[in-house]
């Protein structure tokens, strides 16, 4: 008799079996076959069926369902675990939120939602930063008025920022363009001004042709405009700066404290560029005109030339002939002079290997070889950097060789390096720069380089002839524009009083509305355009005629206090304070503060400035406004930087709409570390659909129902799971998070295991900041009775994990006190001989070292692998 066995798998837990006893008994077989079709009939329509996780009717409801119960508003008056969670002021771009941008936004909220999960208070705001230059380029470039095209971008960007599953806290957004935020970042300035830190000047300033405005050094990135990449050229200009110097050494020395990158603490530490030397004054020769050289190394017995920057005010002298040159001199050193100013200083940094200059006829002495040295001017040097003026010392440093080379100036040697050459200097590379034995320089001969460095600057002080100073690469923020779409500086100019703010009370003074608002090019605003009823005002100091400042003010200075603002939007005091001083002390510094390193040298390094100085003038309590912060990466699509050019940018709209926002928020943290960012590829994201359908699959079909427990090998796997998943949470290691769940969920499936309700919550609390609808369709489906009322999953406590359940391999070790048994603890079996680890581990149980607290310790006896016996007196 040969047995045919058939089994039909009803679903995953039930299996039909069908046999047939006779091989030949075909017509019984077919009449099985039969019944059992017609009973998976029956069975199928009597079950209900696990449907896909359906994303869009989950994310509309919870959406709404959140924003009704205040999920993610916490009190902020009365919260007792503040934590504030915020990610960098973004910029509503025209085109919309890109993949980058949901990028950084999901990683920050996911940090935010873990860390409610812990117990924490988390306020975590959302606004707008759209004044500037971009904004109003973009409306140029499609003929709208910048007003009314930021009403559009508004309500575009806002729209996708409702999609992208973050817990924001909605009633406490903000806009910059909004008069009710700009009355206080004029204020601000107003007390800059109050305070001595604000101030108009003349000075050679960078200009971008085609934003037609001028930028901040830290605008101009390699001889081009930030923003929109054209040439950038240098004009003179009168224009508004805030002193930033003032605190460039507070600046600097507070990096240090800072738990930040480190490639950010680098860039600002490089931006300030804080140089101790020594300024050296030279008398020109034949004249009562005087150079003042700022120098690290004064080498002096070497110095056969003094450069001045094109901008120097001594250039300026030669050139309006109040210094005398030879005719011949002066036509060169305007020709080239012109050529000069009309390059950026990033420009001229590219260009300087090539040594171009001019000889002014002009001479000074060397104090200490009493040798006449020529004046020249040179364009690798920089007026904003050191005085504008340098020393020459060609045979010890590679700079002024090269010039000196090309120039035929004498190159004599002083120092003697470490390979004991001591011929004359022909090449590039026997230049010595650091270190070395002084030589050819009277009383410095035979000194140590540095030695010899501070012995030079003790004597040129003591003969009057320089003094020692701290020097700063570091300049002073340029925050004037010629711009429309911007807050009005708050400044009135009386012809008898000079420049006066205007008075607190008038505040905000609105930007007014002009429909020809396109900048001109010539160095004037827009809002010269302005209606005379706006243009001219009362001077505040004696009511005479007074005209508005028609500049506007830099959008970094809308995004410099903006976290001071969130918190204290609808307190008492908003209407007569930029920020509550009892909820300030309450939220900030800002907790945890997410962002790009794009921003080192701009808004980092700016809020810093206007935080010290709020601290300065009594208005806080700390002087740092984001003591740890985190810098994501950066997306690519497909290997390549995303481009418009390339048409290869990521609209997270078409992905949401395809496959849900919890598949897009999971597979962006599961590309890389968030730190370092990673590729966008279609075939992975589907991957990661695959995967979500899988867990949801899971918890409707592997979830034990009653009383039942999780299977042992399934429990350990979870929680390890649990442990690595809080370890690597509490340090931005989504990708791994996500990975250990994946791991966990490929054993709950493939081996058949089944997980209880309570280790299934677990779970799901694990996934729940990484796929927030989803994990809150299952918390409410399957764990939630319908008759209670309405709690988040999102509110639940981050799950803990049993120790002993997360230890591979372990051995049980005895523990004994003077012979007699007290305890036991688990070490992994790869430590159980490890003697000094046995016994510290002993003193640290809590039972034992309460027991030993009372005693005195003679010995300590080991039994590798069994006991540990602790001797006392």
């Amino acid at each position: 008799m040969n047995r045919i066995k058939m089994s039909i798998i009803l679903s995953n837990n039930v299996v039909l079996h069908c046999e047939n006893k006779e091989k030949n008994e075909n017509n019984l077989f077919c009449s099985v076959v039969v019944h059992c079709k017609k009973i998976i009939e029956f069975f199928y329509a009597t079950i209900p069926q696990v449907m896909a996780y359906d994303h869009q009717t989950a994310s509309k409801k919870w959406s709404k369902m959140w924003q009704d119960h205040a999920v993610y508003e916490p009190n902020l008056s009365t919260a007792k675990k503040p934590y504030y969670n915020l990610m960098m002021f973004p910029y509503p771009s025209a085109e919309g939120l890109h993949v980058g941008n949901m990028y950084a936004f999901s990683g920050a909220d996911i940090y935010g939602r873990y860390q409610r999960m812990l117990g924490h208070d988390v306020f975590e705001p959302i606004g707008l930063d759209g004044f500037g230059i971009h904004s109003e380029n973009y409306a140029i470039k499609i003929g709208k008025h910048p007003a009314e095209q930021a009403k559009v971008s508004e309500k575009n960007f806002y729209r996708q920022l409702s999609t992208i599953g973050n817990g924001f806290a909605w009633n406490e957004r903000l806009e910059t363009y909004d008069p009710e935020y700009y009355k206080w970042t004029q204020w601000l300035f107003v007390q800059m001004f109050k305070h001595g830190l604000a101030y108009k000047a003349s000075s050679q300033v960078n200009w971008c042709p085609s934003c037609k405005t001028v930028l901040a050094d830290e605008q101009v990135e390699d001889g081009k405009c930030e923003r929109c990449k054209s040439e950038v050229e240098r004009k003179e200009a009168k224009q508004w700066f805030f002193k930033i110097t003032d605190y460039a050494d507070r600046l600097l020395t507070n990096i240090e404290g800072l738990k930040w990158p480190e490639k950010i603490r680098i860039a600002q530490r490089q931006w300030i560029g804080k140089k101790a030397g020594i300024n050296i004054v030279y008398q020109v020769v034949g004249s009562t005109a005087t150079i003042i050289c700022f120098t690290t190394k004064p080498v002096n017995f070497g110095a056969t030339f003094l450069v001045l920057a094109p901008e120097h005010e001594l250039v300026r002298n030669i050139i309006d002939e109040i210094i005398k040159v030879p005719k011949k001199n002066l036509e060169q050193v305007k020709k080239y002079t012109q050529e000069a100013l009309n390059k950026s200083d990033q420009q001229r940094k590219i260009e300087e290997k090539k040594k171009t200059g001019v000889f002014t006829g002009l001479y000074v002495l060397n104090h200490v070889t009493k040798k006449e040295i020529p004046v020249w001017i040179s364009d690798f040097v920089l007026g904003t950097v050191g005085t504008g003026a340098v020393q020459g010392c060609p045979g010890h440093d590679e700079r002024d060789f090269e010039f000196a080379k090309k120039f035929e100036i004498p190159i004599p040697r002083v120092v003697i390096g470490k390979d004991g050459f001591d011929g004359a200097i022909t090449s590039l590379k026997q230049v010595v720069t650091d270190g070395g034995t002084m030589v050819n320089s009277e009383f410095l001969d035979g000194m140590e380089f540095h030695d010899a460095m501070e012995k030079t600057m003790d004597y040129f002080e003591e003969h009057g002839w320089g003094k020692r100073v701290i020097s700063y690469h570091l300049r002073d923020w340029l925050i004037s524009r010629q711009r429309f779409w911007g807050p009005p500086i708050p400044m009135v100019e009386c012809k008898k009083c000079g420049w006066q703010a205007v008075p607190e009370d008038q505040l905000s003074v609105e930007l007014p509305f002009i429909q020809d608002y396109k900048p001109t090019g010539d160095g004037k605003s827009p809002l010269e355009k302005a209606p005379k009823t706006w243009l001219y005002t009362a001077c505040p100091t004696c009511g005479a005629k007074a005209k508005r400042e028609t500049d506007v003010s830099d959008t970094f200075l809308d995004s410099s206090w903006y976290f001071l603002r969130y918190p204290s939007l609808f307190a008492a005091s908003a209407a007569t304070q930029p920020f509550d001083p009892a909820i300030t002390k309450k939220w900030l510094p800002v907790t945890t503060y997410i962002g790009g390193a794009e921003h080192a040298v701009l808004h980092l390094l700016y809020s810093r400035f206007v935080t010290m100085a709020l601290k300065d003038w009594g208005y806080l309590e700390f002087e740092e406004p984001f003591p740890f912060l985190f810098g994501h990466g950066l997306i690519i699509k497909d290997g390549s930087k995303m481009s418009k050019s390339k048409g290869n940018v990521v609209n997270p709209d078409e992905y949401i709409e395809k496959f849900g926002v919890d598949t897009l928020r999971t597979y962006l943290m599961f590309l890389g570390p968030y730190n370092q960012g990673g590729d966008f590829r279609d075939t992975g994201i589907a991957g990661m659909e695959r995967w979500m359908q899988k867990v949801w699959r899971l918890f409707h079909e592997k979830l034990v129902t009653g009383s039942q427990k999780t299977s042992p090998k399934l429990q350990t796997k979870l929680h390890k799971t649990i442990k690595k998943c809080t370890t690597d949470m509490a340090d931005f290691k989504y990708n791994t998070c996500i990975a250990a769940m994946m791991e966990c969920t490929n054993l709950w499936l493939s081996e058949g295991e089944m997980m209880g309700k309570d280790d299934a919550l677990k779970f799901l609390c694990l996934l729940a900041p990484f796929a927030p609808y989803m994990t809150e369709e299952l918390y409410q489906t399957l764990f939630q009775p319908k008759t209670t009322p309405f709690s988040s999953i999102h509110t639940l406590h981050w799950p803990a994990y049993e120790e002993s359940l997360t230890l591979d391999d372990m051995v049980e070790i005895a523990i004994q006190i003077n012979g007699k048994f007290r305890g036991k603890m688990a070490v992994q079996s790869s430590d159980a001989k490890d003697k000094a680890l046995l016994e510290h581990n002993a003193q640290k149980e809590e039972k034992i070292a309460r027991i030993l607290s009372t005693m005195s310790i003679k010995n300590i006896i080991v039994v590798p692998g069994k006991l540990v016996n602790i001797v006392c007196a």
